[in-house]
């Protein structure tokens, strides 16, 4: 394939604008990455890229991260992308972002779409008004930056920020705890829910929690009551090595982390190294003075956000039937981003290794799968979800235990 390179970060940065862009200018690796990617040019501005896999799935593609590192002033961009061979999941399943600076993100739609095409796909960039450019999936997140945001967060006295251990790539497995340490409401009579992102290639879902925790950190009147009354955990990324190779589902050993729960109690010689930490940093909690009342998994999929309950024993009983907490959230959702809180049917998700179907078999919490979200393709529609969420929350959950 001539032209064709695995390409790195090596390139020096300051071409004259209005060059035209070479497979040189491109970077595959950095905080947002896509490992095994190569890149081929077939004219001007036109390029070919060819995307790797996750590990252990030959067929599950790595998402499309990358940056351009020099050169993109006044060059628009033509870019190909393929993943050979069958695929039960599409590397162009959700939109695409590019962003001058890594803060501020420009969506931009697939040719195709995956249900024309799963492995052939065409992104057409307009005119660029800056040498670097950065390519990701959704709204993207690197660790990087939510390590940033986790340590900004943790200078609030409503704040303690937990590690359930080390990554393989050597990364801290970031819990944070919210609550309000002058409560006059003891521990143990305080609702407590647990909110983890799982499939770290759904980014989207990772800046609805960025919103939820700003909301509780927030002085409005109601989000102060809610932190006498409640503990709010939340894990930004359960596998944090990922967005640096493009992983979308798994962790360095292949493991889709949202099966990657045991129901009958972590066993670090029966499950992969994160997944084991974790689940055991959950159990944990559970064994604390403050166990988790909600156990929420939160995704990404098509549609706007999609909240699928396995109730828990407070409905009916210390509080109303899940049919009030459905009404409730609705109120709580001016925009219109989230659709009505639904009853799971059937046995509990995939067999209870899901982390909403795991703790809520495991322990006979409430579960909450959140799903959705995947058209809101702005950074702050998707904050503002997270918002619309935890209102709900904290006005259905009243009072204390």
């Amino acid at each position: 394939m001539v032209g064709s390179i695995a390409v790195s970060a090596c390139a020096s940065l300051g071409a004259p604008r209005g060059s035209e862009l070479k497979v040189q200018d491109f970077s595959f690796d950095g905080p947002l990455g896509s490992d095994g990617a190569t890149i081929e040019k077939l004219g001007r501005n036109h390029f070919r890229v060819t995307l790797g896999h996750a590990p252990e799935h030959p067929d599950w593609p790595n998402k499309l991260n990358f940056q351009i590192l020099r050169n993109a002033r006044g060059n628009d961009l033509r870019l190909e992308v393929t993943f050979p061979g069958g695929t039960p999941y599409s590397f162009n399943e959700y939109h695409q972002s590019w962003s001058y600076d890594g803060v501020n993100w420009n969506p931009i739609a697939w040719k195709l779409g995956y249900l024309k095409s799963k492995q052939n796909d065409e992104l057409n960039f307009p005119e660029f008004t800056a040498d670097r450019v950065h390519v990701g999936t959704q709204t993207p997140m690197s660790f990087e930056q939510a390590e940033g945001m986790i340590r900004t967060w943790a200078r609030n006295p409503n704040v303690r920020v937990h590690s359930a251990g080390k990554s393989r790539g050597g990364r801290d497995l970031y819990r944070v705890e919210i609550t309000d340490p002058r409560s006059p409401h003891p521990r143990s009579r305080r609702w407590a829910h647990y909110f983890a992102n799982q499939h770290p290639g759904e980014h989207n879902s990772q800046w609805r929690l960025v919103g939820l925790v700003e909301w509780v950190l927030s002085e409005d009147s109601a989000a102060v009551d809610y932190r006498r009354r409640n503990i709010t955990h939340v894990v930004l990324m359960m596998s944090p090595d990922a967005p640096s190779h493009g992983w979308y589902r798994v962790n360095q050993e292949g493991v889709d982390m949202n099966r990657s729960y045991r129901p009958p109690g972590a066993d670090s010689a029966a499950q992969t190294h994160e997944p084991y930490l974790w689940q055991k940093d959950f159990e944990e909690l559970m064994a604390s003075d403050a166990p988790v009342t909600t156990a929420w998994a939160i995704h990404t999929w098509g549609g706007i956000v999609e909240p699928i309950v396995e109730p828990g024993p407070e409905f009916g009983t210390t509080l109303a039937a899940w049919t009030q907490w459905r009404d409730v959230m609705a109120k709580n959702d001016p925009l219109g981003l989230v659709e009505p809180l639904k009853v799971h049917q059937g046995p509990s998700s995939y067999g209870g290794t899901s982390w909403s179907g795991g703790p809520h078999t495991q322990f006979g919490v409430t579960g909450v799968l959140c799903e959705g979200g995947a058209v809101l393709q702005t950074k702050q529609l998707n904050m503002d979800s997270g918002v619309a969420l935890i209102r709900g929350v904290a006005e259905f959950y009243a009072g204390t235990k």
